[in-house]
């Protein structure tokens, strides 16, 4: 991975350095271009002000002054014509190379972040998987639990019904219980009244029944 990113940073310079080489030969040549546009400058106004005094010797004076004028003004605009044209093809040229300078700047920082970031996430990549085996792990717990849970929940279930079932089977006998015992109690009332009533009956059969006759006197 460094060394990767030594050989980005070695081309990124190469390219600069080349850039700045051709930077400097074209430097060179503007320069070149100003000077010349200076010297041919300077050789207009020498020879603007030659022609100026060959002008006085001249019968026409005005005329010859205002055409050296003209022929002059027509030089110098021509000459600043090329001087404008050098100072924007530098600047185009500076603004160009600032901007691939800028960007060749943003592209190296960018690659070394991604550097940073896959050297990061090899290094986390162990502690990832780590951090996956707990999940795992905690995962596979929590289900062996939720399992005994269920199980435990579900003999407490069992044992619930079971019960409930014995607290029925045992209400319903001492149902039958209570009932018999009612019943036993009506019968025994039944029979009871039963035995008065045919008490009173023999007792009034008694009482309806003659009085039965004397016995003879003996003689």
């Amino acid at each position: 991975m460094n060394r990767f990113f030594v050989a980005v940073v070695f081309g990124v310079c190469c390219a600069t350095v080349a850039a700045q080489t051709t930077a400097s030969v074209e430097d060179r040549a503007a320069d070149a271009e100003r000077a010349s546009i200076n010297a041919e400058r300077s050789h207009s106004e020498a020879a603007y002000l030659l022609e100026q005094k060959a002008c006085y010797q001249k019968f026409a004076v005005n005329d010859c002054l205002r055409g050296a004028g003209a022929h002059q003004r027509k030089i110098l605009a021509d000459l600043r014509r090329r001087e404008i044209a050098v100072n924007d093809a530098q600047r185009k040229r500076q603004a160009a190379e600032r901007a691939e300078r800028r960007q060749q700047k943003a592209a190296a920082e960018q690659r070394e972040q991604a550097e940073r970031q896959s050297d990061v996430r090899s290094a986390n990549q162990p502690e990832q998987e780590t951090k996956r085996r707990q999940e795992r792990a905690a995962s596979g717990s929590d289900r062996r639990a939720k399992a005994t849970a269920n199980e435990s929940k579900n003999i407490q279930d069992s044992e619930a019904r079971k019960q409930r079932h014995l607290d029925e089977n045992a209400s319903q006998a001492r149902k039958a219980a209570d009932a018999a015992a009612q019943r036993a109690q009506y019968e025994e009332k039944v029979r009871a009244a039963d035995e008065r009533r045919a008490d009173r009956d023999r007792r009034r059969q008694e009482d309806r029944k003659p009085p039965a006759n004397p016995l003879p006197m003996p003689p």
